[in-house]
């Protein structure tokens, strides 16, 4: 293994939780990560200078459940660190219009749910 091919492996945060079954899908495209205090920056393949954000919330009284088949792989990858332990906000990077792509489908809910965890969905330049 090359030193530049350990090194990108080494800065990608592991998602080995206790239980493994909690994490609904594996992150895709993800070149590394960073991690400061309960927010996880996720830098992707397709690059870009914009983020989707996603931020669990601990409540709200009006969210949209979503099923696998309403998200996009950079919603799945996002979703799929928001699951672990002690990450609350989720920035995937990528292109703006990839991001926008992703959330047209979302109607104006104040909050988005899948499975159990409740989460908000925005666009970041």
């Amino acid at each position: 293994m090359s030193p530049a091919t350990k090194r990108e492996s080494d800065d990608v945060l592991d998602l080995q939780l206790d239980d493994e079954d909690s994490i609904p899908f594996e992150p895709e495209g993800v070149l590394g990560t960073e991690h400061d205090g309960d927010v996880l920056t996720v830098y992707t393949v397709s690059g870009g200078g914009a983020s989707l954000v996603l931020t669990e919330e601990s409540f709200t009284r009006d969210s949209c459940t979503l099923h696998e088949n309403d998200l996009s792989a950079i919603l799945r990858t996002g979703l799929s660190y928001l699951f672990r332990e002690g990450v609350e906000t989720v920035r995937v990077r990528s292109d703006s219009d990839s991001i926008a792509r992703a959330l047209d489908g979302f109607d104006d809910a104040p909050a988005y749910r899948y499975e159990d965890v409740l989460f908000t969905a925005r666009l970041e330049n």
